[in-house]
């Protein structure tokens, strides 16, 4: 069973997905033992509680003492404490889960848990060289709220963040599966769109809108979109084609009011 600990610990230390590392360790218990079935149930604050099960097997009525027993590891049959370190088995797989807390708000947004900026810049790179090698297309949509200021002047930095939550709502609700939305400023907003023109991007948009959000109306916003790779499939040259169509929305909306 040293073997096994020594393994996760290694999977761990080489980022391997937590989940992944989780089921692999059961898998491992039921191959090594002969085992009918092993799972884990973890209780943790941050984590909840989440009961995993070998073979990704789902639960049923028959198991409602596994989803309702204390933390720990339960194998069938039973194996006696001194065939392994059932102590150090759970507690890589907390870790493992940790891990992919850990990476997880690495990768988002704390306010709105969409992606953040450094996280959206590595997907647009990517999107990129799926660009230039297969001629995959997508869209690079950003998009600004045009009142933050003037609602954290009127109305508090509380409702502020409330528009901010709102239109990201707006957009988890209201994209297509295999769209990505991120926050990456302020009142900073982008999308990658894939198999997507530019012309189709309003009435996306207009989607967003009127998808239910966390108040009455959605908070206005500008936007500015570019084609990869039809116009560019330079990523600099994307995001300041797509950021200069937004200035002249913006711009249009002004003049308007």
């Amino acid at each position: 069973m040293g073997n096994l600990s020594a393994a996760l610990a290694a999977e761990l230390a080489a980022n391997e997905s937590g989940l992944a590392i989780i089921y692999r360790a059961l898998d491992a218990l039921v191959a090594e033992y002969g085992l009918e079935d092993a799972a884990i149930v973890i209780e943790e604050p941050n984590l909840g509680r989440q009961v995993f099960r070998a073979g990704r097997r789902v639960f049923d009525f028959d198991d409602e003492a596994l989803l309702s027993a204390p933390p720990g590891l339960y194998t069938e049959p039973a194996l006696a404490e001194r065939d392994f370190d059932r102590t150090l088995i759970a507690l890589l797989c907390v870790l493992a889960l940790r891990m992919d807390v850990l990476r997880y708000d690495a990768w988002h947004d704390p306010l709105t848990t969409l992606f953040d900026r450094r996280s959206f810049d590595r997907l647009v790179e990517m999107a990129v060289a799926r660009s230039r090698r297969y001629g995959w297309p997508f869209t690079l949509v950003l998009i600004d709220l045009d009142h933050l200021k003037q609602i954290n002047d009127t109305e508090g930095h509380a409702a502020g963040d409330l528009a901010i939550r709102d239109l990201a709502e707006r957009m988890r609700r209201g994209l297509r599966y295999g769209d990505n939305a991120a926050r990456i400023g302020g009142d900073e907003f982008a999308m990658i769109l894939p198999n997507t023109e530019v012309s189709a991007v309003p009435m996306l948009l207009d989607r967003v809108r009127s998808t239910p959000g966390l108040r009455g109306d959605a908070p206005a916003f500008s936007w500015g979109a570019a084609l990869c790779p039809d116009e560019t499939d330079d990523f600099d040259t994307l995001f300041n084609l797509a950021d200069g169509r937004l200035l002249e929305d913006k711009q249009r909306r002004r003049a308007i009011r």
